[in-house]
């Protein structure tokens, strides 16, 4: 059933645009990952099309939205590991959640 979450149709997906290396892109996730990337920015204190930039610049081969949904997920694993977050500002756990998630090439 389309707004459930699940069933046949598959989950919800919201379509936003963002900015990324300055470009209009679409992207398609589900809502708790878009709630998770905007936590992530305010923690961060980074806009939207800052975070999504900055994934997009380190990715290889897979897609954006692919590579944010394992971004957000190597982000809460490294908050995790290190105990909690810094309220410092810009946070060793995004450096660390990007090399993680979207190394850098060699």
């Amino acid at each position: 059933m389309a707004g459930t979450g699940g069933g046949k149709e598959g989950p919800v997906l919201v379509c936003r645009n963002v900015k990324v290396n300055g470009r209009r892109t679409s992207l398609r996730m589900e809502p708790y990952i878009w709630d998770s990337l905007k936590e992530i920015c305010e923690r961060e204190r980074l806009g939207l099309n800052e975070i999504c930039t900055q994934i997009d610049q380190r990715r290889q081969e897979g897609n954006l939205t692919a590579s944010i949904r394992v971004f957000i997920v190597s982000y809460y694993r490294t908050a995790i590991g290190n105990r909690g977050f810094s309220e410092d500002g810009p946070s060793l756990i995004l450096r660390k959640a990007l090399d993680d998630a979207v190394p850098l090439e060699d």
